[in-house]
Parts: structure tokens; sequence; C-alpha cells
């Protein structure tokens, strides 16, 4: 059972800043059992007792890892094991981590509540539609019902409704591109990503992307070997893009914003990795691209946000004036009918 997040980032850092005070791995461990002990975490000290037990083996820790840690933290751990600068990823990563989150809250707390409206304009719009209008519409004839009404009688007693909910649905998952409903090494999702749908899923996997090749660039390695360190312990959402990038090295190309362009990074990023190519080193190139492609993944995350505010305010408009609207108009003919 995997911990959550939080625990999980919180555990890596603990372990990261053992490593830096000179302990080796399993002493890392064996500290981080202790204290797991003698404060109840029950799960931080089962995590602690597995990786003694696979350390004491002789096993690799990011293997280790696999059973409670997300796919982006094991590959972390096992590049950076793997290339000696594990300190250096998880504390780059801790810094992009804290960003992350901070956007992520950024991004979602603004959209609850008109998501919530829309939710409760789509409960409104079946109640009303099903459980009143039927009630209403027999009292007079079908040829004198008025527009809005019949509308939304045809709306909630037909596919209308449904196609509407999982329209939003859809804009919500092109917009979002969730991990494990979308895996970029499917045909169909790369040609969605093409026409830039899964934004904020490609620019955070982009980020990382970026700041692991120039932790592992500072390290002494070349961009060959960072490339197929992740392509060989990352997860396999990204296994397409490592393969397209390492295929253009094998082929002689050297420009980084052809190296990189296989559909995760934004044409925006591309644009500054093939203007700093020239006269810069590739670690120089990308530290910049790693630092511009935080701040574009911010400033995307706001655009949509305010997009999407846009289009569920302008869907709850549209269902308001129908419901409203249609059983309004509905009640006025009933009274006029009744008057005469």
């Amino acid at each position: 059972m995997r911990l959550s997040r939080q625990r999980q980032l919180a555990f890596l850092e603990d372990f990261a800043l053992a490593l830096g005070d000179g302990l080796s791995p399993l002493q890392c461990c064996y500290d981080l059992q202790m204290n797991a002990r003698r404060l109840h975490l029950r799960q931080e000290e089962q995590i602690a007792a597995h990786l003694i037990r696979q350390l004491s083996h002789g096993r690799a820790l990011g293997h280790s890892l696999q059973q409670w840690f997300s796919p982006d933290l094991v590959m972390l751990v096992a590049v950076g094991e793997n290339s000696g600068i594990l300190e250096q990823l998880l504390q780059q990563h801790r810094v992009f981590e804290v960003e992350r989150q901070v956007a992520w809250r950024e991004f979602w707390k603004p959209l609850l509540y008109p998501i919530a409206m829309m939710a409760l304009a789509f409960a409104a719009s079946l109640f009303i539609g099903r459980g009143v209008m039927p009630k209403l519409a027999k009292s007079i004839p079908e040829s004198e019902w008025p527009s809005l009404s019949h509308w939304l009688l045809v709306l909630t007693h037909s596919l209308w409704l449904p196609l509407i909910i999982l329209l939003v649905i859809i804009v919500f998952l092109l917009v979002w591109g969730p991990p494990g409903i979308i895996n970029f090494n499917w045909r169909w999702n790369r040609w969605l990503s093409g026409y830039g749908a899964f934004m904020i899923q490609r620019y955070f996997h982009a980020v990382l992307l970026l700041q692991t090749i120039t932790v592992l660039l500072q390290s002494g390695s070349n961009l060959d070997r960072s490339l197929a360190a992740m392509q060989r312990y990352g997860g396999g959402e990204l296994r397409s893009h490592f393969s397209f990038m390492r295929k253009q090295l094998a082929e002689g190309e050297r420009r980084l914003e052809r190296i990189f362009a296989s559909g995760l990074l934004s044409a925006r990023m591309l644009f500054r990795l093939g203007n700093g190519s020239r006269n810069a080193s590739e670690h120089g190139t990308l530290l910049r691209v790693a630092g511009y492609a935080s701040r574009d993944a911010l400033q995307a995350l706001a655009r949509l946000r305010t997009a999407l505010q846009a289009f569920c305010y302008g869907l709850i408009f549209v269902l308001l004036v129908i419901v409203l609207g249609g059983m309004g108009s509905m009640l006025m003919t009933i009274t006029q009918q009744n008057v005469v």
C-alpha cells in the first residue's frame, strides 16, 4: 500500500538529509526505522524495515521503493542512486514539488465553486425537467408550449443532458490528462497531445525531465547517458519520449530543440532551447530552460484555470436560462389560460 504523496516526500526528504550528514543508505534506513518506531508511525517503520532487508541483500534502493512510492519518485531515486547524485536530485525535486503543490492548489481551489455550481445546475435541470415540467405540460397542448419549455423537456428527456455532462468530463480530461487514464505510450494520446491536449500533465513532466537531466549533466554525465538512465528507470508514461530523444541523438542531431521535440515540451520551451543551443553549453541551456519551464507551467495553469472558469460559468448560465426560463414561461402560459 502506497503512502500519501506528502508522506512519500517527507520520507525521502529525511532520507536525503541523513545522506547529507554522511550516513550510508543502510544507516539512514536504520535511523528512520528507529524514529518511526518511537513515534508509532507503522507504515514508515515497515518501509524502513523493508529497505533494510533489501539493502542488506545488495538490492538497489530505487527498485525496492516501487511498492510504496509513486513512479516519478522511484525514477528519481533509481537514477540518482545509479549516478551517485541521489542527494542532489532529491533536494532539487523537493523545491520543484513545493512549486507543484502550490500550483495545484492555486489551480483547483478557484475551480471548486464553479464545478459545484455546475453540478447543482445539472441536478436542478434533471429534477425540474423530469419531475416538475411533465406535470405542468399536461395542462396545455404541446403546440402551445413556449420555446424554452420545449427545449427544457427535450434536454432532460433525451441524450442531450448526458452528452453535455460527458462533454464537460472530456474537456477536463483533455486539459488535465490524469496519470493512469492517459498514457503517452498510446498512439492516440500522443496524437492528441500534438494538438495541445493534456497540457497540465505534459508541462509538469517536462519540468521534471529538464531538471533531472540538468542535475545529471552537472555530475559529469552526457546527454545520451542521462536519457538512457531515465529511460531505464523511469515510468512507462515517458518511455516513448526518451526513445524519441535518444533516436535523435543516435542519428547525429545536436540541436536541443529538435532532440526534445517529442511532444512533451511546449513550443515556447523548444523556442528557448533553440535560441540558447548555438553558443551555450548543453548544461547551461537546459538549466535556463528548466527554470523557464517551471514558470511557464505556472502561467499555463493560470490561463487554463481562467478558461475553465469561463467554460463552467458559461454552461451554468445557459442551463439556468433554459431551466428557469422554461419553467417560468410554462407557468405564465398556464396562468394566462386559467385567467381566460
